[in-house]
């Protein structure tokens, strides 16, 4: 299966286990960027307020052609509970029929986003996707 793993990472776990997956899956790696990085005080302030209200933020072009893929793999840290504003902007990106797999990166792990992964996988389905999996995984030390 061609699959692409697409992951954002703000402090370097998310993409420890976005790095992992890729070589399991013997899939692409691509970084999601953000437009502009924040400094730690307005990131907690400003963007986990954008995460509970489940609000994207500009990224970077991805330049990959996503169609090209039988599986896009989201990899994402959780803020508030939430995914994290880039990973929003992500799901838009999602091409039509595509199989999708979500993995929330947290402290805590399992069931970190628990309020919100109904919202998240109907975001995913909006976009004509369908969720093959979803789970929440514990940071990587």
């Amino acid at each position: 299966m061609n699959t692409v793993v697409l992951y954002y990472s703000y402090s370097g776990h998310s993409k420890k286990v976005a790095e992992k997956l890729a070589r399991t899956q013997s899939a692409e790696l691509v970084e999601i960027k953000t437009m502009v990085r924040r400094p730690m005080p307005l990131l907690f302030v400003y963007d986990c307020a954008l995460a509970l209200m489940h609000r994207a933020v500009a990224i970077q072009p991805i330049t990959q052609e996503l169609s090209a893929y039988d599986m896009i793999t989201l990899v994402s840290p959780v803020w508030a509970s939430n995914p994290a504003p880039a990973f929003n902007a992500a799901v838009k990106l999602l091409p039509k029929g595509k199989k999708v797999q979500v993995i929330m990166v947290s402290s805590s792990g399992s069931g970190a986003t628990k309020r919100s992964e109904k919202a998240t996988k109907h975001r995913i389905r909006e976009q004509g996707c369908t969720v093959v999996e979803y789970k929440d995984v514990k940071q990587p030390e």
